[in-house]
């Protein structure tokens, strides 16, 4: 290769970049203005003298008041629901340590007659992030379920996190367009889009809320709970247990508010994080207490038997016996 080819490309990049330079010095007469400055969107949102940042402490155990005996608690897993073994053993080593059993429903136990038969011998039922549709029948199973008196939590982290369980059981914000009736107006629970955050007050990091206690049993001897990437929840005629303190704010409306992310109606409750029960979290500030909490209200209902009824005789079953996790 001659000389004057390799000094070809160096050429060729000293006009490149003599062009970009150019444009860039020319650009601020051109457009009537200084030099373009570059915004940090969270100086721009944020008082750095008002932030609050700390990391809450760890300490207490995860215990139950409870004096109920012999529960049964129905966890779904049939319908690709996302929550890991790691948070589900929070939930699952303190039922069982107190007494309490466990079962695990999954796709081949929830077909035809053996849905309904898996939640006519639970007397609590907990649904968290599923992915896949409930069926019109396995629908109308949770409502004589819940009708019965059978308690039913729901976890909804919010829907960019993983599946979400309002849309698919029905607990939309809305009504159906069609104006028919929704698990929504049964329950009378709900939850919006997005993901909560406060930019002045947080634990280590702004999707890191801080909640405290409003009213009800889920409150009991909660200080402050805090949940990573949680979704607003809300109830109808129900109980406000947890809200966000000031400053929160949604992501979709960027409104700032105290949001509420655990709720009560009756005998189903809804929180809109899974994360606040990851080993690392539960002992976090006052998480211990609520996970406490929420496993004294699995067990504390008062569900009549055979519900939901089974099928009139003669009628195929086809059921298959849950299940029973050990505690890890």
């Amino acid at each position: 290769m001659q000389a004057r080819d390799l000094t070809r490309p160096a050429i060729a990049f000293v006009v490149i970049v003599g062009l970009v330079v150019g444009a860039s010095a020319v650009a601020p007469l051109v457009l009537g203005g200084g030099t373009p400055e570059v915004t940090n969107l969270a100086q721009q949102q944020t008082d750095a003298d008002a932030v609050r940042v700390a990391a809450a402490e760890e300490s207490g155990e995860i215990t139950m008041d409870s004096d109920a005996e012999g529960k049964t608690i129905l966890v779904d897993q049939a319908h690709g629901n996302d929550l890991s073994d790691e948070k589900l053993s929070t939930l699952v080593n303190t039922l069982v340590e107190n007494g309490h059993e466990v079962r695990v429903v999954t796709q081949d136990q929830a077909r035809g007659e053996a849905w309904n038969e898996s939640l006519r011998s639970a007397d609590a039922f907990l649904v968290a992030n599923p992915s896949q549709p409930y069926t019109p029948s396995q629908l109308a199973g949770v409502r004589a379920f819940n009708d019965a008196g059978g308690r039913v939590l729901l976890l909804s982290d919010p829907p960019s996190s993983g599946g979400s369980v309002i849309s698919l059981l029905g607990l939309a914000v809305s009504q159906p367009s069609s104006g028919g009736p929704s698990l929504s107006s049964a329950f009378g629970v709900s939850a919006q889009s997005g993901y909560l955050f406060n930019m002045q007050e947080y634990e280590t990091n702004f999707q890191s809320v801080y909640a405290t206690p409003g009213s009800g049993s889920l409150s009991e001897g909660v200080d402050r709970a805090v949940f990573h990437d949680a979704a607003a929840v809300s109830t109808a005629g129900g109980q406000t247990a947890l809200s966000t303190v000031e400053g929160t704010k949604l992501s979709t409306t960027r409104r700032a508010d105290t949001y509420a992310v655990a709720v009560q109606s009756g005998d189903v409750a809804m929180v809109g994080d899974t994360d606040f029960l990851a080993p690392t979290n539960a002992y976090v500030a006052s998480n211990e207490a609520f996970i406490g909490n929420l496993a004294d209200f699995l067990v504390s209902g008062q569900k009549t038997g055979n519900a939901p009824a089974p099928p009139s005789s003669g009628s195929p079953t086809g059921s298959t016996a849950p299940t029973r996790p050990t505690a890890v």
